[in-house]
């Protein structure tokens, strides 16, 4: 099921994506959901089971802490 929602968004981001989506000939709400996507935080069922925790775990360190890790 689909959800609609309303988002204000910057001029020139709106522009970007009105812009993307007339060169690609998509609709401007496919070049939204794609963008969305591919920025969006990974889906954990996505993940192997094994690795779902440590994933987790890490997904709630902060930056300095990651960057140790690292």
């Amino acid at each position: 099921m689909a959800e609609a929602i309303t988002l204000q968004l910057p001029e020139r981001l709106y522009q970007r994506l009105l812009s993307t989506a007339e060169a690609t000939q998509q609709s401007l709400e496919a070049v939204v959901l794609r963008a969305l996507t591919v920025g969006s935080p990974p889906d954990w069922t996505d993940v192997p089971e094994e690795y779902q925790s440590s994933l987790a775990a890490l997904d709630r360190l902060a930056d300095a802490a990651l960057w140790k890790i690292a």
